[in-house]
């Protein structure tokens, strides 16, 4: 009895210690793996950023290729998981634009917050310190470490230009920092800043419209712009209607516009926004509620948002709805409030450039880069009354254009929008709409009741 117990001891002290190995062995594979094998990927563009950047990839680290888009940024990342389908390591790379105004240090502390780690370790590294590349980026980074935990964690940030930011992330599950610190710096050290000119291009064209003024782009006090909107079927969903006002010099806030957005089916669809901006739109503020309600008349979906800017350039957005959340983004050169499209897509015409990329600031608060281009009009477009035509493009992935068509006084005639289906945008007189639409006659008559409205709307 006293053999067989022997024996089997020795039998399991032989697997246990055989399992030690192969976890020493698969762990020193890691760390060669992550330490001192680390192949990085070519330099992966971002697109009309000036940003590149090397990951991981080979020697058990897969990498993701292509930057994807992800709330207000674009995100790339690789994982490692040698001989095993479980990752025992990651890194992403994550850019922001536009950043919020949070500093590196609180972001340190959501970091260490949301991991329920502990920082034990803070330093700098400067990125392209080749004599080659002409910028040179300072990531602030710190490492975080899990108690009681084989986990480490190492998150940088640093800025960019046009108030954007990176950030830097390396995790790994071995209890081996040294790894992961290696990884994280090759990381780094890739950060590569060069020029994006069709960004500059548009802050130029932005800032050559803040010099000229929104109230010069004004023909009269109260102009209204009304458009129809169908499906590709030529269905009439419903409609827009928007206002934009120079009240004049006695005010500082001297720019007012209202807009409504009416989409009639088995639900009613609404949208209502009022702005008030100086005459540079170096300040604003911007109030948009949408609601969704049965014909009956009740609602049954109701959101919405505040925007402001201030002289600081922060852009402060407060949404409501089920759960209220306010963030402030340093917003820069190359950003434009939507409502200013119209004036943004004269003064293009109006220059010597045929393609910008700018950031718009939509109603909701969501802002998004978007490259704009003139083109050529065709077909029936170069056969009516569009003298010009602008495709403004996303840059997000949600994978859908805007063909805009411009009279010859550079105003708005029609647009098509092509998301999952075909939208068309056509401008419609104010007494025809009425007839189409008799319960929102009055607002679409009289342009000047639409902000009292609007106002109504918000109580």
């Amino acid at each position: 009895m006293d053999e067989t117990y022997e024996i089997g001891n020795r039998v399991g002290a032989k697997v246990a210690f055989l399992g030690l190995f192969v976890a020493a062995v698969l762990s020193a594979q890691l760390v060669v793996a992550m330490r001192s094998r680390v192949v990085l990927s070519e330099p992966m563009q971002l697109a009309h950023a000036g940003l590149s950047v090397c990951m991981p990839e080979g020697n058990g680290w897969r990498s993701a290729k292509r930057w994807e888009h992800q709330q207000n940024g674009f995100t790339i990342g690789s994982t490692y998981a040698a001989g095993s389908s479980r990752p025992t390591g990651a890194a992403r790379c994550r850019y922001l634009s536009p950043a919020e105004t949070t500093s590196p240090q609180i972001r340190f502390e959501q970091q260490e917050s949301a991991l329920e780690g502990k920082i034990v370790q803070t330093g700098r590294i400067d990125a392209n310190m080749v004599p080659a590349i002409p910028a040179t980026v300072t990531v602030d980074w710190v490492h975080i470490q899990k108690p009681g935990a084989w986990f480490n964690t190492f998150f940088g940030t640093a800025k960019l230009p046009h108030n954007a930011r990176i950030e830097i992330e390396v995790h790994e599950t071995t209890g081996d920092p040294c790894s992961a610190e290696h990884v994280f710096r090759r990381i780094a050290e890739s950060v590569s800043i060069t020029d994006s000119p069709l960004l500059d291009a548009g802050a130029r064209i932005i800032a050559e419209m803040k010099d000229k003024g929104i109230a010069g782009f004004l023909d009269n006090q109260n102009r209204q712009s009304l458009f129809l909107v169908m499906d590709d079927g030529k269905n009439i969903l419903g409609f827009t209607s928007d206002v934009l006002v120079d009240t004049g010099p006695g005010s500082e806030m001297n720019i007012q516009a209202a807009s409504l957005y009416y989409i009639k089916g088995l639900f009613v669809h609404e949208e209502v926004a009022s702005f008030q901006s100086d005459n540079r739109f170096d300040r604003f503020v911007w109030r948009f509620d949408r609601f969704a309600w049965k014909s009956a008349g009740i609602a049954a979906e109701r959101d919405g948002a505040a925007i402001s800017l201030d002289e600081a350039g922060i852009l402060t957005v407060t949404t409501f709805g089920e759960e209220s959340k306010e963030s402030s983004y340093h917003i820069g050169a190359s950003a434009v409030p939507e409502v200013l499209i119209e004036q943004l897509l004269a003064q293009l015409l109006d220059s010597d450039k045929k393609e910008i990329v700018v950031d718009i600031i939509e109603a909701g608060g969501r802002v998004t880069r978007t490259h704009i281009i003139q083109i050529e009009p065709e077909g029936a477009a170069a056969k009516s009354d569009a003298a010009h035509v602008v495709k403004l493009m996303p840059l997000d992935g949600r994978g859908f254009y805007q063909l805009v068509y411009l009279n010859e006084r550079k105003g708005i005639s029609k647009s098509l929008l092509r998301r999952e289906e075909t939208y068309l945008f056509e401008s419609i007189d104010p007494e025809d709409a009425a007839k189409l639409f008799p319960e929102r006659a009055e607002y679409i008559l009289q342009g000047d009741k639409l902000k009292k409205y609007l106002d109504e709307r918000k109580e």
